[in-house]
């Protein structure tokens, strides 16, 4: 069995992480109800899957990355500024097409929220998934992947989990900007994972500060058709950007 999972650690990963966070939504629809994942499930197939196959040892390598924060100012900037700035372009090209009667105002007490907001998301959606997808599948696709190639099979993966929130977070008019966001978003977390050593916590600051920005400040401001055409020029700015500098690092590493 040893040998089977080493041979397999990824695929039993993935089966593992989708089982552990769709539970929830499965039972629902059992009883004619419907639930989002269990953001958890990633970082316990994680934890499972290098407890069979690596051991102790791989355990330690696998919890360091959660606190490898020793990684340069430069990367928490671009932590912390990157879907902020996103955002905001976002919602500039989406305001040249729309008047602002179509938008609304954001509040105090929205903007009070938001320390609370970004603390529960790191703790709850960015550690449970970061350490999967990133501490995990990530290092090990790209034992025979380069960089881009690892993102182009974790991508789809990735936008299939969160298949429990279509039809009730995600309205299917955005469903496909939202995973052109999520490719974007992959190859961005893979350009910040190589550029920080495989720190885990890098990218877990950055979904958070990502969804803290997006999902709880930004998008709530727009609604119908605006909001399908904010989500699209979102999804396209990630990608562009995403995939830029990923293929500008890769550029840069041929070079030297």
């Amino acid at each position: 069995m040893k040998a089977f999972l080493q041979r397999h650690r990824l695929v039993v990963f993935f089966l593992l992480a989708f089982l552990l966070s769709w539970y929830p939504w499965i039972i629902a629809l059992t009883r004619g109800r419907t639930s989002g994942p269990n953001p958890l499930g990633p970082l316990v197939a994680g934890i499972l899957v290098t407890a069979i196959v690596s051991g102790r040892s791989g355990l330690r390598e696998f919890f360091s990355r959660l606190v490898r924060w020793r990684v340069g100012v430069k990367w928490y900037a671009i932590v912390f500024a990157t879907p902020v700035l996103i955002c905001l372009i976002a919602v500039a090209i989406t305001l040249c097409f729309v008047r602002n009667s179509h938008v609304s105002g954001l509040s105090i007490e929205k903007l009070r929220d938001v320390p609370e907001r970004f603390l529960f998301i790191l703790l709850f959606v960015g550690l449970g998934e970061e350490p999967g997808w990133r501490g995990f599948a990530l290092p090990q696709l790209q034992t025979k992947h380069p960089p881009l190639i690892a993102s182009l099979i974790l991508a789809p993966i990735w936008a299939l989990w969160h298949l429990p929130l279509v039809g009730n977070e995600f309205p299917l008019p955005i469903v496909a900007p939202f995973v052109l966001s999520v490719f974007g978003g992959t190859f961005m977390l893979t350009w910040v994972f190589n550029g920080t050593r495989g720190s885990v916590l890098l990218p877990m600051l950055f979904h958070a500060t990502l969804n803290t920005v997006g999902a709880g400040l930004i998008f709530p401001l727009f609604s119908d058709a605006v909001l399908v055409l904010l989500w699209w020029i979102y999804g396209m700015v990630w990608l562009c950007i995403g995939l830029g500098v990923l293929l500008f690092r890769a550029k840069k590493k041929c070079a030297k």
